[in-house]
């Protein structure tokens, strides 16, 4: 989990054990960097304001397009939830099948 200081309080809490807290563009693209190269995660949570001050083009489309490990950005301890899309793009992303769709749903 990357993410602001209350947010990585919560994963801490919850137990968690990789916790990275980010200040900064800078330090959020070497915390995913790192991660992304990591031969045991297998699912990075990333706070959607974090996320967005990445700025690298080239972890962007590693992020983007990476399956192993997954990239689940979620809101913030003070961000409003806008999950729902995030979450459909994660899926169709994975398995290829849009969940909200009436395809899927038959």
């Amino acid at each position: 989990m990357i993410g602001d200081r209350l947010s990585t309080l919560g994963f801490r809490l919850a137990g968690v054990r990789s916790v990275r807290h980010a200040d900064s563009g800078d330090r959020a693209e070497k915390e995913l960097a790192e991660l992304m190269d990591s031969k045991d995660i297998g699912i990075i949570i990333i706070s959607h304001s974090i996320m967005g001050g990445i700025r690298n083009r080239r972890l962007l489309y590693r992020v983007r397009t990476s399956l192993l490990p997954l990239v689940l950005e979620i809101p913030g301890y003070n961000e409003k939830a806008e999950s729902a899309d995030t979450l459909r793009e994660l899926v169709m992303r994975v398995i290829g099948i849009d969940i909200l769709s009436d395809k899927a749903r038959r």
